[in-house]
């Protein structure tokens, strides 16, 4: 009979495998509830974070889309405050007017943005750059968290309120009451408030500057004006429809002019009388680097 003979080095096999013990059956269980436990919080943070990075993108898009339709058309929109998504003439507070200015209806959590802007830049290019050169005053004002603890006057503000009420006050919009920096995005009154999230505030907030929108929209030319003729004349803005100035006989005199704005020279105050002769003639549309009218 042949007998089978082990190879040398190798031992014969034995079968010395068991399965857990209860301890160590345990000492698993224990280690994969702490895996799964945090990976339901890291998926949980992560979740959060992107919710809030997707909201803070939609706020620049509308935001940028604000200032885009004040580029056209030479005023914000007002606000919307029948829920159509369109603008409501003369109504500064309410929602963004997302048909309006072209952007998706909502952010991440599902709510349209809260949107209020300066009554003084919702009439028409000639007001609202008057407005900003000038220094807009009166709301919305803000105070923001990364600067001073004082309100300032904004052309617009945006507001996201959030994933939830963070200040259980029963309203999603929040409100900061103590510190150095306070406010209330449930109305703005006294202001808005823009602020790092804690845990009772959550809100995000996006506004356009006075300096910041004037610098899209207005752009400023000189227009000069040179009477060599024997009588006063008067320049007149025909898109305002405002005389700038008189200027009598061998006389000059320069303003700081809108692009785009129309003028005319006339021999009568407020768009009276005719248009006097001149080099170049009138009605005139200022664009480019400005110019310069001659009345001989």
């Amino acid at each position: 009979m042949h007998h089978f003979q082990p190879k040398k080095g190798l031992l014969p096999f034995r079968n010395d495998s068991h399965g857990f013990t209860l301890i160590e059956l345990a000492i698993v269980m224990v280690i994969i509830g702490i895996l799964a436990g945090a990976g339901v919080s890291l998926i949980g943070t992560l979740t959060k974070r992107k919710a809030r990075n997707e909201t803070i993108d939609y706020m620049k898009e509308a935001k940028e889309a604000l200032i885009t339709y004040a580029s056209i058309n030479g005023r914000l929109p007002w606000a919307d405050t029948d829920g159509d998504g369109l603008e409501n003439t003369n109504q500064a507070s309410g929602n963004l007017p997302y048909l309006t200015v072209n952007v998706m209806p909502k952010d991440t959590y599902k709510r349209v943005l809260k949107y209020e802007m300066n009554t003084n830049l919702g009439t028409d290019r000639q007001t609202s750059c008057g407005a900003l050169r000038g220094g807009i005053s009166g709301n919305p004002t803000v105070v923001d968290a990364d600067g001073s603890s004082s309100a300032f006057s904004v052309a617009a503000v945006l507001i996201s309120a959030g994933p939830m009420d963070a200040d259980s006050d029963g309203d999603v919009f929040d409100d900061i009451t103590s510190g150095s920096h306070v406010g209330d995005n449930t109305d703005g009154v006294p202001n808005y408030i823009r602020h790092p999230p804690m845990d009772t505030f959550d809100d995000l907030v996006v506004y356009i500057g006075a300096n910041e929108l004037c610098g899209k929209i207005c752009e400023y030319l000189v227009l000069a004006v040179n009477n060599n003729s024997a009588s006063t004349v008067y320049v007149y803005n025909k898109t305002s429809g405002v005389d700038l100035g008189r200027i009598s006989t061998g006389n000059t005199d320069s303003y700081d002019i809108i692009s785009g704005t129309r003028i005319e020279i006339r021999n009568q105050p407020d768009g009276g009388g005719s248009i006097v002769s001149s080099t170049p003639s009138t009605p005139i549309t200022l664009a480019g680097e400005g110019c310069t009218i001659n009345v001989p």
